[in-house]
């Protein structure tokens, strides 16, 4: 910048020129130069931060609005379609609590250079959050090429990223909007987009939806949700359920299950899986476990200072309450305020919230078992345990969760595991929950694989308070388990679909004093290989909905001890042959059978189960 100022002289032979020499008609010209670059610099800094975010350097929200109003305006002279992209990185918070905040910019940096390689040179990225990206897209045609970016981002995350040694691997959900078809403005459209990424997530992250008029309602009634919720909890409208379980050995209730409950003005009893999500996206999920705790201790007391007596009541701790939430202080507070035993109270963990931090998590529970309280962790086998920290944890129990224990009489893969669940928990010196059984076959497979406790439908439902209480104190149990001892020497299972067979079967070797079971199907099969101990099984090799060999072959893995035989008079024998060579199966017999001949062969058959089985039995088989 240059100021000058003209002044009249005197005598222009005494002065010489200042700066500029001098001006004619005796005039001085003076003139003063300064250096604004520093000025300007600064300037230009301010004007790039508030457009551009500093960590990136990609344009910030503000940036990136004005920017897509601008492409809409654009868009609306020359018929063009715009799409935006609203990216949000899956599970970012896990890598940033664990690797520091330092590597999570690191990790923010390195996506956005990711991300930018997967756009053309007149697409816009920005970023409008912690982890959250958006892309506007130019086109004339159809949507599938937002499809094509879609998967292009989320292939520039499969590579991991180093953070300085460290390699992490990501997903991110993804919502797509589009102009003119979902909106026409800048901020709806990204309304819309962050609602399909919505989508997106819920449908189990790693994945693109594009946004719907059903997203928008879902949306409202969402936020309708949440304020529900909140004042849900203000004014009291959540209240306890219990689920007994039962000890195997006694037949009795150990102890109930506290389940929660929302009594929703005008809706009812509303079911948790509508609304506990919800808590856990908001946080209330935090505060709700904490009333959770004392209401069920509150109960506790109660029916201490009843006819019912103590009882002992396992309470779910959510992720995020275990992480967040002044655990020891609640249950400290609650046990103290109702004065209830310690040992009555169990908590209820995942296997995600405890590895979460696991050294954390080994000084809370050593804090827990100092108080008296028992931990249990549920849902086990879903999750990701480190056997190695799972020893040095404090805990009780294991809840084998119900995913392996709706099939376990009938897939072999889901009775492997619960079986080896049971087997790891015992030589742990812990006990064992089977939660979800549903009948009396799971219920007796359980049984005789030494689980310890049940708890499901079978037994009971989740209910009210008064009504659990009465149950308890009239003494209701489970029946009684089969008496192996009391149990005949030789049990045949015969499975055909063909009634004439089985009633034919079943005369014949009625006088051989054999106990005789009879289905006709595979799966009734199956529950009768889980109600009763069965030695020898014939079965038909042609029925509807399972041939004979892959039942055997099933048989085979959940029970090997038993001697199993085909009865058919199918003449594809490649399967049988097959079956007969994998060990599956014992023998084939062919129909129509004589009777002599299968009757003595189904006595060498046992015969041959005791030799293998019970050596000084052997002889019992042959009469």
């Amino acid at each position: 910048l240059t100021s000058t100022r003209v002044m009249p002289s005197t005598s222009t032979r005494k002065m010489a020129p200042v700066m500029g020499g001098q001006a004619a008609g005796g005039l001085l010209l003076i003139a003063v130069a300064r250096d604004i670059s520093e000025r300007r610099q600064a300037q230009e800094r301010l004007k790039h931060l508030a457009h551009y975010d500093g960590l990136t350097g990609l344009p910030n929200r503000s940036l990136f609005y004005q920017t897509l109003a601008q492409a809409v305006e654009l868009a609306q002279e020359k018929s063009w379609r715009i799409v935006v992209l609203f990216i949000a990185l899956d599970r970012f918070k896990s890598i940033n609590d664990t690797l520091g905040a330092a590597l999570g910019d690191e990790l923010l940096r390195q996506f956005s250079n990711r991300l930018v390689e997967c756009v053309r040179l007149r697409d816009t990225v920005g970023r409008l959050g912690n982890d959250e990206f958006a892309l506007i897209l130019t086109m004339s045609r159809n949507q599938q090429e937002a499809v094509a970016v879609a998967n292009q981002v989320r292939e520039a995350l499969r590579a991991p990223f180093d953070l300085r040694g460290h390699a992490a691997t990501l997903t991110a959900s993804i919502g797509i909007a589009m102009y003119p078809d979902d909106a026409t403005d800048p901020e709806t459209l990204i309304k819309y987009a962050n609602t399909a990424m919505g989508g997106a997530k819920q449908a189990g992250r790693d994945g693109y939806r594009f946004f719907t008029a059903g997203m928008n309602v879902q949306v409202l009634a969402r936020l309708d949700l949440e304020l529900a919720l909140r004042h849900a909890l203000e004014h009291e409208q959540f209240i306890l359920y219990y689920q007994p379980k039962v000890d195997l050995r006694t037949g009795r209730i150990s102890g109930v299950e506290a389940l929660l409950r929302w009594r929703r003005p005008g809706y009812g009893l509303v079911a948790p899986a509508e609304f506990v999500p919800v808590l856990e996206d908001t946080g209330l999920i935090v505060r709700v476990g904490a009333w959770v705790i004392q209401a069920a201790c509150r109960q506790i007391a109660e029916w201490r200072d009843s006819e019912v007596g103590p009882v002992h009541v396992a309470v779910n701790v959510s992720s995020r309450q275990f992480a967040e939430g002044d655990l020891e202080g609640e249950v400290t507070r609650a046990l103290t305020r109702h004065n209830v035993a310690p040992e009555l109270l169990e908590l209820e963990l995942t296997e995600t919230a405890l590895m979460s931090n696991a050294e954390r998590t080994i000084v809370v529970l050593g804090k827990l078992k100092k108080i008296g309280v028992k931990v249990a962790i549920d849902d086990f086998g879903t999750g990701y345990s480190s056997l190695a920290y799972l020893q040095r944890f404090p805990i009780d129990k294991l809840k084998i969760d119900i995913a392996f224990v709706r099939n376990i009489t009938s897939n072999p893969n889901d009775a492997a595991i619960a079986l080896a669940i049971v087997s790891m928990a015992h030589s742990l010196k812990l006990s064992v929950v089977a939660e979800g059984v549903e009948s009396r076959p799971q219920l007796e497979y359980l049984r005789r694989n030494r689980c310890d406790e049940i708890q499901g439908f079978y037994f009971s439902r989740a209910l009210p308070a008064l009504e659990l209480g009465q149950m308890i104190a009239a003494g209701a149990g489970l029946p009684p388990g089969h008496d192996p001892a009391a149990q005949p020497a030789q049990t045949l299972l015969i499975v055909d679909d063909d009634v004439n067979v089985l009633s034919s079967l079943h005369r014949l070797f009625r006088p051989e004093g054999y106990q005789i079971l009879t289905a006709s199907t595979p799966a009734e099969g199956f529950e009768m290989l889980a109600l009763h101990r069965v030695h020898v099984i014939v079965c038909d090799q042609r029925m509807p909905s399972m041939s004979g060999t892959e039942f055997l072959s099933k048989v085979k893995e959940l029970y090997p001890e038993t001697i199993r035989i085909i009865l058919s008079g199918y003449t594809g024998l490649e399967a049988v042959l097959d079956s007969i060579n994998r060990g599956a199966i014992y023998r084939f017999y062919t129909k129509p059978w004589d009777d002599t001949q299968l009757r003595d062969n189904i006595r060498l058959a046992f015969q041959h189960y005791w030799m293998v089985n019970q050596p000084g039995l052997a002889r019992v088989a042959v009469r």
